[in-house]
Parts: structure tokens; C-alpha cells; sequence
């Protein structure tokens, strides 16, 4: 009778009256449930603070590669030394990953890196540590004369008309190197008389040196007179 008296109550009085008469220290604890909840009537405040912790932080393990967008973590996302050899996928790494002189001698193993490992023209004389490479680091037949000479050009040489044993000689004067004690070899790049035979000479100078021309036929052979003609040379000081 009791309840029902009350039901009425609550009837003509509307939800207002049932507010006043029941809160939230009449109801028994877990007694309500989804059900008995309107939809999006649960407030933030509503909530306790350990309970929006909760449903803010994100478990563990939770976020697997597949949950996550191309490109979509960046450094900034890492913790420093989070990443470490065993988390990096093998070859998954470019140059374009790495920091400008972000690889030094100690993150490289011993003879890690081989000649596949080097693209050409990669390395320059300042990544090259004095006295490191000796005949085992060249390929045969890999330098050519501008590798190892201080300093190459060419030159022009006329040579006077000769008649058998006579000879020309003349002085070349370079500029930009000191050249007293080194080697100088030449070559002609242009046809080149059989009986012409040549030779270079060092002179007192700094910075010039003697090249001279002389008719030689062979001795079994006669010869006879070379006519005048100017001959390009390649040249090449070679440091002592």
C-alpha cells in the first residue's frame, strides 16, 4: 500500500518531486546499471579523477603497426635510446634517416663497410686518415697519372727543322708550383716522327724545366731531315 501510495505520488508530481524525495544516498550501491542510465548523460565531472586516467592513458601493447597511419611517427613521438639495433629492421635505413654527422667511428664495427657500401665518389681526401691505404686498398690498374701527380697540363712545343743528329731545345716555365727535385714526365698526344727522340731535364729554375728534340735515326739506317712543326705534349711533376 505504501508503495503504491508513493508511485502515485511520484505520478502527479513528476520527475521534479522524485528528485527531491530520492538521491543518491538512497540508492544501494551497483544496483544501477547501463540500462537504467540516459545515453550520453555521463558528464567528465560525474567521473572520478583515477576513472578519466584510466580512460585517458592507452594500454600497453595496445597499438600494434597496423593501427598506425604511414609516416605517422616521428622523432619527436621517440624516447631518447627507445630505439635500438633489435627494433630497426634490417637494410630499413637510408642516408636520408641519418643525421648530418650522426655517424661516427664508434657506431661503425670493424670492417663493417666494404666498397658495395660506397657509393662512387663518396669518400673525399678529408675522410681519408693519413698513411690508411696502401697497394691492397687499389684496385689494379685503378689510378691513372692526375691521381698521384702534384700537378698536369699541356704544352706546346715547336720543334725546328732538324737534319740527322742535330738537335732542338727548348725551356717550359710552369706557374702555381715550385717543381725543383721532383720528376717530370712527358708524352706526345699528336703523331710523333720515328727518329725524333725526346728528353726532359731538370734546370737550376724553380719552376721550369728543359725538354730537348734530336734527329736520331737508327744506325743501320740512313735518316734524313725532319721538317719544323709545333708537337702537343702532356705533362706530369711527380712530388720526390
Amino acid at each position: 500500500m505504501l508503495i503504491a501510495l508513493l508511485a502515485l505520488f511520484v505520478a502527479l508530481g513528476g520527475p521534479a518531486e522524485a528528485a527531491r524525495l530520492i538521491n543518491g544516498s538512497e540508492i544501494k550501491r551497483g544496483t544501477v546499471s547501463s540500462k537504467q542510465l540516459k545515453d550520453h548523460s555521463i558528464k567528465t565531472r560525474d567521473l572520478s579523477s583515477a576513472a578519466v586516467r584510466t580512460l585517458l592513458s592507452t594500454p600497453s601493447n595496445s597499438i600494434t603497426a597496423p593501427k598506425l597511419g604511414e609516416n605517422s611517427v616521428t622523432t619527436r613521438a621517440l624516447a631518447p635510446g627507445s630505439v635500438l639495433t633489435g627494433t630497426v629492421g634490417d637494410n630499413s635505413l637510408t642516408a636520408a634517416d641519418l643525421a648530418t654527422n650522426s655517424v661516427g667511428t664508434d657506431e661503425v664495427g670493424d670492417n663493417a663497410i666494404g666498397q658495395s657500401e660506397i657509393r662512387n665518389n663518396g669518400v673525399a681526401a678529408s675522410e681519408i686518415a693519413d698513411n690508411s691505404i696502401d697497394g691492397g686498398e687499389i684496385v689494379d690498374g685503378g689510378l691513372s697519372i692526375r691521381d698521384i701527380a702534384r700537378q698536369v697540363g699541356t704544352l706546346e712545343w715547336p720543334v725546328a727543322a732538324l737534319k740527322v743528329n742535330e738537335c732542338d731545345t727548348d725551356w717550359v716555365t710552369l706557374s702555381g708550383i715550385e717543381i725543383a727535385g721532383d720528376f717530370v714526365a712527358i708524352s706526345p698526344t699528336s703523331a710523333w716522327p720515328r727518329d725524333l727522340v725526346y728528353t726532359v731535364n731538370g734546370t737550376s729554375s724553380e719552376t721550369e724545366f728543359k725538354v730537348q728534340a734530336c734527329n736520331r735515326p737508327k744506325v743501320s739506317e740512313p735518316g734524313g731531315p725532319i721538317a719544323a712543326a709545333t708537337y702537343i705534349f702532356n705533362y706530369a711533376v711527380l712530388g720526390y
